[in-house]
């Protein structure tokens, strides 16, 4: 595994669907790295690699070293997935509820909710 402060990143093309950047580091060197979108470093990062192919120049970013630009702030915390499905789960019965009272011609928000509630606590028994 090496270290290196990236000074220089170019595109150089496409290969195999994957875009190409030839990296060059404070010591002079240069490697090609793959990836999907966007290189994951910037001007200026320190980074660890591995070199995947020393005669071809090529090199792999160790994931643990950096932070991947292209997703959620580490300072952000994804939504578990069982909250995900509870809010999933409310939206619907919000909307069935909804309809219902639609169909009745008068009601309140209040008789909605109600509803919603009960249908939600059917639901998730």
């Amino acid at each position: 595994m090496k270290n290196g402060r990236i000074t220089h990143i170019d595109l150089s093309g496409q290969w195999n669907g994957m875009n190409k950047h030839l990296v060059t580091f404070a010591d002079g060197q240069s490697f090609t790295f793959f990836s999907k979108g966007d290189f994951k470093a910037a001007i200026g990062d320190e980074i660890k690699y591995t070199i995947s192919n020393e005669e071809m120049r090529n090199a792999k970013l160790v994931r643990d070293n950096f932070q991947n630009k292209s997703f959620t702030p580490s300072n952000k915390t994804s939504t578990p997935k069982a909250d995900v499905q509870t809010s999933i789960i409310k939206q619907t019965c919000i909307k069935a509820s909804s309809e219902l009272h639609a169909s009745r011609g008068q009601s309140d928000v209040q008789s909605v909710l109600e509803d919603a509630q009960i249908m939600f606590n059917w639901v998730t028994q």
